[in-house]
């Protein structure tokens, strides 16, 4: 068995043991002694599996990453049982965390600790840096800014009837300006009409219905979330290509 082969398994089996165990939730009326098994039943599964995996390499490596996942896995289940979920426990915490363990264990393991420094070091190259500042810039900043602009019309009474859910319009902008970022990037400008015609049609029930002040707002939001992303996204290729 290759040393990537080895990796891509215990990510599988990490992925596969995720999936299983979020389709056995614990019911809210469990006792203690039903919270420890549960854990137990959660976290042991994946321990054996990576263990097992893991014999191809020695016993005693086999023994150390049983250990290691399942008290990782225990202290992960453990946070989720006693914290409300939220978006930074359950994609950072639950998540991220067993992967960098795995793949901690796998370099440990197989002897790629060199391998894995220039995969990091290369995570600090320039072009990546670019990259993850243009990222930055347009979840935070950008969004101030646009919040800025918009502040002298946000307080029109038509606005304050609307209904939407909760950040949930916080989190589209989000998701919009990474996604033209991205297409502007990689040079798709396809992309950005079709996600732009998308929206519009998205939006066409609710701007009809609306009251123009609404309707404004929200071509104003667009453009100015539109126009931000695609200025990112072109300064990002110029200094990408310098």
């Amino acid at each position: 068995m290759t040393d990537s082969v080895l990796l891509l398994l215990m990510l599988l089996l990490h992925m596969l043991s995720s999936l299983w165990a979020n389709a056995r939730p614990l019911p809210p009326e469990a006792s203690r002694m039903q919270q420890r098994a549960w854990l137990i039943l959660k976290a042991l599964p994946l321990a054996v599996a990576i263990g097992a995996l893991l014999l191809s390499q020695s016993l005693s490596t086999a023994l150390l990453g049983f250990i290691l996942v399942l008290c990782s896995q225990l202290l992960v289940e453990h946070q989720r049982l006693i914290r409300p979920q939220s978006f930074l426990t359950t994609a950072l915490f639950s998540q991220l965390l067993p992967v960098l363990i795995l793949v901690g264990l796998w370099s440990a393991a197989t002897g790629n600790w060199p391998q894995l420094a220039d995969a990091l070091a290369r995570l600090l190259q320039p072009d990546a840096l670019i990259l993850a500042l243009a990222t930055l810039f347009l979840l935070h900043p950008t969004s101030t800014l646009i919040a800025q602009i918009l502040t002298p019309w946000l307080n029109h009474s038509d606005l304050q009837d609307e209904q939407s859910l909760k950040q949930a319009g916080r989190l589209i902008g989000f998701l919009e300006r990474l996604l033209i970022f991205a297409f502007v990037v990689m040079g798709q400008w396809s992309a950005i009409g079709f996600l732009l015609a998308a929206k519009s049609i998205m939006r066409f029930n609710d701007t009809r219905s609306a009251k123009r002040p609404v309707s404004e707002y929200v071509l104003l939001g667009t453009l100015l979330s539109f126009g931000f992303s695609i200025a990112a996204g072109l300064v990002a290729r110029a200094l990408l290509g310098a």
